[in-house]
């Protein structure tokens, strides 16, 4: 396994104070947005009044949404379709048709660089949004033991999770281990990423029908 990305925790309360304020001054008409289960690792711990959520709390999906009750938190929102920004969008449109909701906060747990367009249609939804850095991603140290194997590979079978590290990775392997890989075939588990997929040019590019592990896993095995 080669991962693109080593992630560290950010100190929010420290690096946005203000914003760390008015998370602490939350009430039940606010929202508090965990956009990957990684947010809910890095997040959940530095939420304060030692993780008492008064704000509604919606997760991007399926897997946000697993994490988050395995730490005990109550779900309130997901999208009705998908596990995308837009889907969430949607469903956050269709509680509140035409209504006014001035005043009322959204809090986006995230990483520097993410979730833009959450926010944009947040705030064209009305809501005063802030977005929670709670993480940051660092280039990972390249296994170049486990990289070497690939020289004795009859098949490669690669899973993408993010379009963050396909592009990484498509930078940083040597343009000989990266050529293999284009070679094989790809899982993807979006047609966000199956489209990104497609521009690297690898032999073949499958759709897993979802972000979690049985959807990935399923899609695996009916490859084998």
């Amino acid at each position: 396994m080669q991962p693109a990305f080593t992630y560290l925790q950010l100190d929010v309360s420290a690096s946005q104070a203000r914003d760390f304020e008015l998370l602490e001054a939350s009430s039940a008409s606010d929202l508090l947005l965990f956009t990957s289960p990684r947010s809910v690792a890095h997040g959940l711990s530095q939420l304060p009044g030692g993780g008492a959520i008064r704000a509604r709390v919606a997760a991007i999906g399926p897997a946000t949404a697993q994490a988050l009750s395995a730490a005990g938190i109550r779900v309130d929102i997901t999208p009705r379709s998908g596990y995308t920004s837009e889907a969430l969008l949607e469903t956050l449109a269709s509680e509140n048709p035409g209504s006014a909701i001035e005043q009322q906060h959204a809090f986006i747990i995230t990483a520097p660089g993410g979730r833009q367009k959450l926010a944009e249609g947040l705030e064209k939804l009305g809501w005063d949004t802030r977005m929670l850095m709670v993480y940051k991603p660092e280039p990972a140290r390249l296994d170049k033991q486990a990289l070497s194997g690939l020289k004795d590979a009859s098949a490669v079978l690669c899973i993408w999770t993010s379009a963050n590290s396909m592009k990484a990775l498509s930078q940083r392997l040597p343009p000989a281990i990266w050529f293999q890989l284009c070679q094989g075939d790809w899982l993807v588990i979006s047609e966000r990423l199956k489209r990104l997929a497609r521009a690297f040019g690898p032999s073949r590019v499958h759709l897993a029908s979802g972000p979690g592990n049985r959807a990935i896993l399923s899609a695996v095995r009916s490859l084998i």
